[in-house]
């Protein structure tokens, strides 16, 4: 019988500061790690569905060559308010591609993986593990009021970062021994503050939701950490960025591989 203990890689919340993680994926593979488990939570579930599919690479190709027009059609794609601004369906579409997700399910995964979505009416996380990959990512990337929920097994379903910005327990909820985790959410106040006198500009209706959104992921994850802390976890500095700020890919990967080098001892001896 093997003693081997089972690891599971935990991608957190944030938006654009998500493209941090990326540069965490690259630093740890580099390092000859690979997960037994990945969960991941908005934009961490759908950089954890690429590596669970074994298209990381071709994934990180894509965001290379994502220029601003490309990263506008997902925004501006808006209609009647209902329950979101935005429908998300050009997001899935661009999941669904060939060399991404395509159509794959969770049972055609090379890497057990779950993505964490809140159930708006029950108020709770929920794990998606079943049925089709890019519609559980879309899932737990909708925002509150900027993209419509997506119904599902009789729930409505919005962005796991408001329930479970950093994924941890739902981690060892599935069998994980050791967890390395990557925060992108947690920051101090003091990174955002204006200059004395400064006068905030009046936000607008995207502004407010997303900061709002924002503000409760922050709180939450403070909490849960504090709480169920991963046995390594990994903090790119990127919580001066705003969730939308996605054309700073580039950078914010090369703070995601700086990160993994700030835990190189742990990990070292964790990999061992």
């Amino acid at each position: 019988m093997s003693n081997r203990r089972k690891t599971a890689l935990v991608l957190g919340s944030g938006g654009a500061r998500g493209w941090a993680h990326i540069g965490v994926v690259r630093a740890l593979f580099r390092r000859g790690f690979r997960p037994d488990l990945v969960v991941g939570t908005s934009i961490g579930a759908l950089i954890g569905a690429m590596i669970a599919a074994d298209v990381f690479e071709a994934f990180d190709q894509e965001i290379a060559a994502l220029t601003p027009v490309k990263l506008a059609k997902f925004f501006t794609e808006m209609h009647l308010p209902q329950a979101g601004l935005l429908s998300g369906k050009p997001i899935v579409e661009w999941l669904e591609q060939s060399h991404l997700l395509g159509k794959h399910t969770f049972a055609d995964l090379k890497i057990p993986f779950a993505a964490v979505a809140t159930d708006l009416h029950r108020e709770r996380s929920v794990l998606l593990q079943e049925g089709h990959v890019a519609q559980a990512v879309r899932a737990s990337i909708s925002i509150p009021g900027i993209f419509d929920p997506v119904v599902r097994d009789s729930a409505v379903l919005v962005d796991g970062g408001l329930t479970s910005p950093v994924p941890v327990t739902e981690a060892r909820k599935l069998g994980a021994d050791v967890v390395i985790a990557v925060d992108i959410n947690t920051h101090s106040p003091d990174e955002v503050l204006l200059a004395e006198g400064q006068v905030p500009p009046m936000p607008t209706l995207f502004t407010t939701l997303l900061q709002t959104m924002r503000m409760i992921e922050n709180e939450t994850c403070r909490h849960t950490l504090q709480v169920d802390p991963p046995e390594i976890l990994i903090r790119p500095a990127v919580g001066h960025l705003q969730t939308l700020e996605f054309y700073a890919g580039k950078a914010l990967i090369a703070t995601g591989e700086r990160a993994v080098a700030e835990v190189e001892d742990a990990l070292g001896a964790l990999l061992k």
